[in-house]
């Protein structure tokens, strides 16, 4: 059987973590080498294809990038309206980013409600540049905090826009989430 879903998601964030470069990557995009700061919201769309529980879904992604600056913290309320779904996005080289994903979380549920999310730690390329970058295992234990906030299961995935890395694997897996939440409250 073959199923249609629209998907709407958000990148959130603090500001320069790469989750525009993580969406033009999925997109196919390419990648920008010059840092563009996202004003308010950039709103991309894509059609994937995901197998759960012997069903072919077509997804219709609508991926909003919300601006992770703390200026557009009032306009970014109303952009989480109907998301069914986040990314939240820290850059493993800065860990003030990491520090802040619990404000994105909460921001998230408080506008959007308990929906799936995927923590993402980005630029992994830069793990041995930096001098105090934010280990795999500090991402596990904050996912297993983020599980027990959100009351489900939130992955921990590394990437790199830079080096695509990972890239499809963040949306498939906030695809299935998504997808599993929704299975679930269809056999009850």
């Amino acid at each position: 059987m073959s199923y249609i879903a629209h998907l709407k998601i958000v990148l959130i964030g603090d500001g320069g973590v790469g989750k525009t470069s993580i969406a033009h990557r999925y997109l196919r995009k390419g990648f920008n080498y010059e840092y563009k700061q996202t004003i308010g919201v950039d709103v991309y769309s894509k059609r994937s294809i995901i197998n759960i529980k012997n069903y072919k879904i077509n997804i219709s992604w609508v991926i909003w990038d919300l601006a992770g600056q703390p200026k557009f913290r009032e306009v970014r309320k109303e952009f989480y309206r109907g998301a069914k779904g986040a990314i939240l996005v820290f850059d493993i080289s800065r860990r003030e980013t990491f520090d802040n994903i619990l404000h994105w979380a909460n921001e998230f549920l408080h506008n959007s409600g308990r929906y799936p999310v995927v923590l993402v730690g980005n630029k992994v390329d830069l793990r041995d540049k930096v001098s105090d970058p934010v280990s795999p295992e500090e991402g596990e234990k904050l996912a297993r905090t983020l599980s027990k906030i959100f009351s489900i299961k939130v992955p921990y995935i590394e990437s790199s826009a830079l080096l695509r890395i990972n890239i499809d694997t963040i949306f498939d897996e906030i695809g299935m989430l998504i997808l599993r939440k929704a299975f679930e409250r269809r056999e009850r």
